[in-house]
């Protein structure tokens, strides 16, 4: 005779991960942060961290967590794929330089600030250095 039967089990851990499941869902249906990006910015500067963006001349943080990031007169499409890909804006400069050639944008990057936020993918960035300020 068995004392615990295999079927048993394999039911009971399935019952188990699909109420686990519904009760997930139940839980986090309508959860929202609540925190902004600029509260963050502000609680993690209370704490003394240093923001990345703080030490560099052509790239500053904006009050709502956005960055302001500027382009030189004269600067290439290549020197300012390689600034925004060292600064952690986009994730390749090579992606961002194939986007810009197949455009045939290199020399449409006009000098200027401009406001860039994290949720700006490569197209948005192309798109606002491209055109007037």
């Amino acid at each position: 005779m068995k004392l615990i039967d295999g079927k048993s089990v394999l039911l009971g851990m399935g019952l188990g991960i699909i109420i686990t499941s519904i009760l997930g869902v139940i839980f986090f249906a309508g959860f929202k942060p609540q925190l902004s990006d600029a509260d963050v910015i502000d609680m993690a500067k209370k704490l003394g961290m240093v923001d990345r963006y703080s030490q560099s001349q052509d790239i500053k943080r904006n009050p709502d967590g956005s960055l302001m990031f500027k382009v030189s007169e004269g600067e290439s499409f290549t020197s300012v794929s390689k600034r925004l890909y060292d600064a952690g804006i986009i994730s390749s400069s090579i992606e961002f330089e194939i986007m810009i050639k197949k455009e045939n944008l290199q020399d449409a990057i006009k000098p200027g600030e401009y406001s860039i936020s994290f949720q700006d993918d490569t197209k948005a960035i192309i798109k606002k250095i491209t055109q007037s300020p």
